[in-house]
């Protein structure tokens, strides 16, 4: 009889085990195809869903749903593999992804659970506009609560995007990894915010993807356009007016300022062509009148350094709001374009570069090598900026401009340079590495590139993504052809640049900096044709308008 009861609860016993070892985890993930934020939120089980826990856009263009399955999918999951969990519906609509949802809430009993909803990609129409969005829906709670809604839905965040309403593409899985205890090497877990489901910030991006290649072209079509114009005035300096003469300088001095303006549109309330064209206009046209207006009391080399100095504290000011303006400007990629969800875009360090060279050449050597320093600190800190590349730039840039004023020898300035941005970078690795805890762009580099190898490897794939942006898009080639040819007019001037070099080094210094910290830009940046773009612009604009004012000055004697 003894043995006969031990066997029965053996066979108990080995019967419970298999229920037990695969215990479903209160969670579930379920992926879609060609649906759009505004089609999620139209379904009253997800609006509820997303009024619990909240919704936010994701890149599209990232693997979201492979960095998820690979959490949901793990055979090392405790209690149970993720895989009877998730539901990939593949093309579907909001309504059949809640219906996936409440079968799977129907009759649970568990205390709380995790569901999240992940649209991989938006709906034909919506692409045919220029979306190229996900979205994800997390929600935490009591299963019989999380389909009643409980006020408006609200906006998700993470420690990788610092956005209200926007998340990464590892994100959720990160996310579902922390409910399940499981580590995760990527991403950040998803919370909720106080700010509403960012349904004005998907119409704004949709805004901004409509104007953005337009804009581009329209932006490098003037430049080159405003470039040709003072280039033919120089050439016929001695058979125009003067007038004529400050006309086309007003038009390359306006160049900065545009650069300015593409990244400011980013405040408007709407991005469209009523809204974008006027204020660029009055942009380009306050800051022409401003630098003229200087120019006729201090003369035309203080006109651009004050013209410097304002727009670098108009980008301290960004910098220190968190760079509101770059989520959807027209200067370059939106933070929803590629993986830069906070700081300072790529697209930005020509435009520090420029005007921080205009001012530094004003001032005294040791200041002007403070004020790189102290820009390459802001563009680099984790609180500011978390911009590996604007630092380098920004502090090789305080060493040629150190070494160059002190009129050192080729060699030395190399070691010079060197030796700044060596002892700068260090400092930034320590404020990522040790005086913050939230993820940044340049802890991740420091994790992957431990070793010089890594560090070459980082490198070559940088410049490889670089070179592969100027073959996928000619017209990037402008900017990184057009740097080499300035910095050769600046080391062998034509007669009409060199005349506005004559007892003005600090002037030729600063555009030689300009065009030698772009040609750096390129190099520590994966997307160097982008950030050596402005610095091209601001150095092509100061070389034209001073040439010019030159050539105005010597007429009227």
């Amino acid at each position: 009889m003894r043995r006969v009861l031990v066997a029965a609860i053996a066979a108990l016993v080995a019967g419970a085990a298999p229920s037990l070892a695969y215990e479903p985890p209160p969670a579930l993930v379920v992926f879609l195809d060609g649906t759009s934020l505004p089609q999620l939120l139209a379904d009253p089980d997800l609006r509820a869903l997303a009024s619990h826990g909240g919704v936010a856009l994701m890149n599209g263009r990232t693997p979201a749903r492979q960095a998820t399955q690979l959490v949901v999918d793990s055979a090392d999951t405790t209690p149970a593999p993720m895989t009877a969990h998730s539901r990939d519906l593949g093309r579907a609509s909001a309504h059949e992804a809640a219906g996936a949802v409440s079968e799977w809430l129907a009759g649970r009993s568990d205390g709380s659970v995790l569901v999240v909803v992940i649209a991989v990609s938006p709906s034909a129409a919506s692409a045919a506009d220029g979306d190229e969005l996900g979205t994800v829906i997390a929600a935490w709670g009591d299963p019989d609560e999380l389909l009643r809604a409980e006020g408006e839905p609200h906006a998700l965040t993470s420690d990788s995007t610092r956005r209200a309403g926007v998340a990464a593409d590892v994100d959720p899985a990160a996310t579902v990894a922390e409910w399940l205890g499981l580590p995760y090497d990527a991403g950040a877990p998803m919370h909720r915010t106080g700010a509403p489901a960012p349904l004005d910030f998907y119409e704004r991006y949709l805004q901004q993807r409509r104007l953005a290649v337009p804009a581009a072209a329209a932006s490098w079509g003037l430049m080159m356009l405003f470039g040709l114009a003072g280039v033919l005035a120089l050439a016929f300096r001695r058979r125009v007016s003067p007038r004529t003469l400050a006309m086309a300088g007003a038009l390359a001095g306006s160049l900065p300022w545009l650069a300015l303006g593409l990244l400011l549109v980013g405040h408007l309330p709407s991005l469209t062509v009523a809204t974008v064209v006027p204020f660029l206009v009055v942009t380009m046209v306050a800051g022409v009148a401003f630098t003229r207006w200087v120019e006729e009391r201090r003369g035309i080399f203080v006109a651009y350094a004050a013209c410097g100095a304002v727009i670098l504290g108009i980008l301290a000011v960004e910098a220190a709001l968190g760079w509101p303006a770059a989520v959807t400007p027209l200067a370059g990629g939106g933070q929803l374009d590629g993986g830069r969800f906070f700081g300072m875009p790529n697209v930005e360090i020509g435009i520090v570069l420029g005007s921080a060279m205009f001012a530094a050449h004003r001032i005294r050597v040791s200041a002007g090598v403070l004020l790189l320093a102290a820009c390459a600190v802001v563009a680099g800190s984790p609180w500011t900026g978390s911009n590996f590349g604007a630092a380098i730039t920004l502090f090789a840039a305080a060493g040629m401009w150190l070494g160059i004023r002190r009129r050192r020898p080729w060699w030395m300035i190399a070691l010079i340079t060197a030796a700044i941005t060596a002892i700068g970078m260090a400092a930034i690795a320590v404020m990522h590495r040790y005086l913050t805890e939230r993820p940044t762009h340049i802890t991740a580099f420091l994790e992957h590139t431990s070793s010089f190898s890594g560090v070459l490897d980082r490198l070559i794939g940088r410049l490889g993504i670089g070179f592969d942006q100027l073959t996928d898009t000619p017209l990037a080639a402008i900017p990184v052809v057009g740097t080499l040819v300035l910095l050769f007019l600046v080391l062998r001037p034509p007669a009409a640049v060199a005349r506005s070099f004559e007892g003005h080094d600090a002037w030729r210094d600063a555009v030689l900096v300009i065009l030698l910290g772009s040609i750096v830009a390129y190099l520590a940046n994966d997307t160097g044709a982008a950030a050596v773009g402005f610095g091209f612009g601001f150095a092509l604009a100061g070389l034209i308008d001073v040439s010019l004012a030159t050539a105005r000055r010597m007429m009227a004697r």
